[in-house]
């Protein structure tokens, strides 16, 4: 806006220039197509259907910098005016989104982390979830490294009498939705090599292994052992409030498995 101004004023010198000068014989014309000019450019500016540009645009561009720049935390009702003032909920979403990545560039994470509260609350439907979840994610990943790289590491024992054909492994949140944090099928494993399980393997990006750890849940780890003519089962449970440098490490002996029935 500040340039705006000081574009006007120089373009303005020429003209203010003639007009001050006792011999210009054009002065009431000159005038007249100036406030024609300039008024016009002014309105457009100010209008909320502007041809060309608008003035208040370039005022709320400023103010969001101006935001992030000190790592500030967003107006809700400026958000209400900037983000809502679109064609649609989708593109209100997308320039959300947007302010929401300019600010997680700069590492101004309490300004990321106002809008992303905001837009978690304002696009609370079904249809934003995932799109959400993407956002919580890159936030999460980019402020705490060390949380993106939890894992948990996990030794099979083959059941009694197996010979091992598949692994499954589920991780979930009991009580939470009825959808695995993490989850992997292994075809003729290795089992010599423990299996390492992290965000990659999550079903929806977001909620994963480095949340859990984040949040300190209890987690539940259900495995199943495909045999040449049995299917085994075992479980467990862990509560990462006492897991140490993001990582849980965890045993299923040959005596723990149980044999699903047929």
């Amino acid at each position: 806006m500040i340039f705006i101004i000081g574009s006007s004023i120089i373009l303005l010198l020429p003209v203010i220039v003639y007009l001050l000068q006792p011999l210009s014989n054009q002065k009431s014309l000159i005038f007249l197509v100036t406030i024609l000019v300039f008024g016009g450019f002014v309105l457009n500016f100010i209008s909320r259907e502007p041809l060309i540009g608008s003035w208040v645009k370039a005022t709320q561009s400023e103010s969001i910098l101006m935001t992030i720049s000190r790592d500030e935390e967003f107006d809700k009702f400026f958000l209400n005016e900037y983000i809502f003032d679109q064609s649609s909920e989708e593109q209100s979403f997308i320039m959300g989104s947007q302010v929401f990545y300019k600010a997680l560039e700069e590492q101004s994470f309490n300004s990321a982390e106002s809008i992303l509260k905001y837009l978690n609350v304002e696009f609370a439907s079904e249809n934003f979830q995932v799109p959400i979840f993407n956002l919580l994610a890159d936030f999460r990943d980019e402020k705490y490294p060390e949380i993106a790289n939890s894992n948990l590491i996990i030794n099979v024992e083959n059941p009694a009498n197996c010979t091992l054909q598949l692994v499954q492994l589920g991780v979930s949140i009991p009580n939470g939705p009825g959808v695995n944090i993490a989850s992997v099928e292994l075809l003729s494993p290795n089992i010599i090599r423990p299996i390492k399980l992290d965000k990659s393997n999550s079903t929806v990006r977001g909620f994963d292994i480095a949340s859990a750890f984040m949040q300190q849940e209890i987690i539940k780890i259900e495995a199943l052992a495909e045999c040449d003519n049995f299917i085994f089962e075992a479980f467990k449970t862990i509560d990462l409030k006492y897991s140490q440098d993001n990582q849980e490490e965890l045993f299923f002996y040959t005596d723990e498995w149980l044999k699903r029935e047929q």
